[in-house]
């Protein structure tokens, strides 16, 4: 993960994530700020709708080198027939602030995909046709800075 961040202009972020069969994804996305063109990112990659809940941010450490611990709460959809919302939430903990954020980010959506998938199992229905892993990733690891 590369970010530039900009005090006049936008924050860009180059994000690479991998599929479950490793495969490597790369999206690149400009934001207000250097989390939100993470996010950005990797909702390109992902494709899948999701609202941004609630973004919380805490130190377990003090100092200059902190460890920042992230918390994310995302609301995604699951295709049943009928529009069935649920909440999915992520944690991060890492030094730099922004790997924290998307570290937090992933772990919910990866939390999303994976229910997707088992309630579309559960309940009889198949899974949608993927046309590529590029368009609707099964699940998508953070591989990291």
């Amino acid at each position: 993960m590369q970010i530039i961040c900009a005090t006049i202009e936008f924050s860009t972020a180059t994000v690479t994530l991998a599929d479950a069969d490793g495969k490597e994804h790369c999206a690149c996305s400009r934001g207000t700020c250097p989390v939100k063109s993470a996010f950005k990112a990797v909702d390109l990659i992902v494709k899948e709708p999701t609202t941004l809940l609630e973004y919380s941010m805490d130190t377990a450490t003090e100092g200059t080198d902190a460890i920042a611990t992230t918390r994310v709460l995302v609301r995604g959809n699951a295709l049943t027939g009928e529009e069935v919302q649920r909440n999915f939430c992520g944690t991060g903990a890492r030094m730099n602030v922004v790997v924290s954020a998307v570290e937090a980010y992933m772990e919910a959506l990866n939390k999303m995909l994976d229910f997707k998938e088992k309630f579309l199992l559960e309940t009889s229905k198949s899974l949608p046709e993927r046309k590529s892993l590029c368009e609707r990733p099964k699940l998508v690891i953070f591989l990291g800075i």
